[in-house]
């Protein structure tokens, strides 16, 4: 019988696994001052996906004091959102932000192609789940209208699809490699 100890060397891949480490995708709703805008229940915004979003009021109709950051920080922590995306495994946005991050670590440099395919990655591995309808069904009161779970009357969207009204949460998801 022959037996042999081997012994790894574990300091150069714990530097390499600390350098991966130290690359940092910021995902979410970024511009601060963005608000919020009413919903124009009689012109469905038909580029979108069908009719399944409405088109923004216009003028001061439109207006929401509603701070676009304050509405992601609402549907994080109804249906985590940002600080779920990441561990959500069915997503296969997850696999290609890493691989993307795994090129740009063996290329040894940063271009900024290579900055701008894992920041559209990222981006996606939020905006897909939102897409592909991940998050279940609206309530009835919010589809047909009624009272809402907050106790108000709601006008109602006139379709199903958790987090898209307007279009406008969804489209201001950006992501930044910093």
């Amino acid at each position: 019988m022959f037996t042999m100890d081997i012994d790894l060397d574990f300091t150069d891949l714990e530097k390499q696994v600390e350098e991966f480490n130290s690359h940092h995708v910021r995902i979410g709703v970024l511009d601060t001052g963005k608000t919020a805008r009413r919903a124009d229940r009689e012109k469905p915004l038909k580029s979108f996906q069908g009719k399944q979003a409405s088109r923004v009021k216009l003028g001061n109709a439109g207006r929401s004091n509603l701070k676009m950051t304050q509405l992601a920080q609402f549907m994080d922590a109804r249906y985590g959102v940002f600080s779920k995306a990441e561990n959500n495994f069915h997503n296969n946005d997850v696999i290609r932000v890493t691989n993307e991050l795994i090129r740009m670590f063996n290329a040894g440099n940063s271009s900024p192609e290579m900055i701008r395919r894992i920041e559209s990655a990222a981006r996606a591995l939020v905006r897909n789940p939102i897409m592909r309808k991940d998050f279940g069904s609206n309530s009835q009161a919010t589809i047909k209208g009624g009272v809402g779970y907050n106790g108000y009357q709601t006008q109602g969207k006139g379709f199903d699809w958790p987090m898209v009204d307007t279009g406008s949460f969804f489209n201001s998801i950006k992501a930044q490699y910093v």
